[in-house]
């Protein structure tokens, strides 16, 4: 079978390590990050290192694909470089600096893997945070999924707020939207997901579930009128989304208590001036 056109041939073979070179940053190279070699090297798999990508020319074997991995196995084992241990490659040869740099552009904008995906692989992979939160969703009655099978999609969502506030709080979220809009999966917004989120960790403890869900409940148009409320604040204000629709939940949930009832909540922004202004809210 012939080759597709102006594919440049290639082989992989095994590399000694202690014969690769990174070519100059911003030629056919991205900047070298430490931390990001360090954060590599602090969680080294072996098996998930992947092939490296080198272009051998001029007697050296130019890193195309693969410094920052490089780098964290020096860190990972300086012995690699003076033992002759080598790793696999995909392996060019005499190609040019503009061959090089297209390369680089072309394996450097593929399509990441989407949340979702990565999330339900990350389950088969037995990965705490994935597994929590499938957990934290199952154990309410719930599941993850795409909306046209009844799932909620919003995966990215529930991560961040597992990410912040762990899934006790994660929890907590999945009930209120239960109660208060009756599993409604329209309710399952990434912005009410995060802005529940943002309301339970800021107020640890202080947030009665039950009651918060009561408050959600007397929305006439449920979830829509949450979202509507809080569009209208986030073009008053300019503030992100999730902290408008926490800002309009603080508001509801403060209607069920005594005006200076101890359980009463402060208001949103006056509890934490930072996000007043749209430059200093929290990302």
């Amino acid at each position: 079978m012939a080759k597709p056109p102006n594919r440049k041939p290639f082989k992989i073979r095994p590399v000694k390590i202690a014969d690769m070179v990174v070519p100059p940053a911003l030629v056919t190279q991205r900047q070298y990050r430490p931390a990001h070699a360090n954060a590599i090297a602090a969680d080294m798999d072996l098996n998930k290192i992947g092939l490296f990508i080198v272009n051998h020319r001029n007697g050296k074997h130019e890193i195309l694909d693969g410094q920052h991995r490089y780098e964290a196995l020096k860190i990972w084992d300086p012995e690699l470089v003076n033992t002759g241990s080598t790793i696999d490659c995909i392996y060019y040869e005499d190609l040019s600096d503009q061959e090089m740099a297209e390369i680089f552009l072309g394996i450097n904008t593929r399509k990441p893997v989407p949340a979702f995906d990565a999330h339900h692989v990350g389950c088969t992979a037995g990965r705490k945070p994935n597994v929590d939160i499938t957990r934290a969703v199952e154990s309410n009655g719930q599941k993850i999924g795409r909306a046209r099978d009844g799932g909620i999609p919003t995966v990215g969502a529930l991560r961040k707020v597992y990410d912040r506030a762990g899934d006790v709080v994660l929890g907590k979220v999945i009930r209120t939207i239960n109660l208060g809009f009756g599993g409604d999966l329209e309710a399952f917004d990434r912005s009410i997901i995060e802005g529940l989120g943002l309301v339970y960790n800021r107020f640890n403890g202080q947030t009665n579930e039950k009651q918060l869900g009561h408050q959600l409940s007397t929305l006439r148009h449920g979830a829509r009128e949450l979202l509507r409320k809080a569009e209208s604040v986030r073009e008053r204000t300019g503030n992100q989304k999730k902290h408008c629709v926490a800002a309009v939940i603080v508001d509801l949930y403060n209607k069920g208590e005594a005006p200076h009832s101890k359980t009463r909540l402060p208001s949103w922004w006056k509890e934490d001036v930072r996000v007043k202004s749209r430059t200093e809210v929290e990302a």
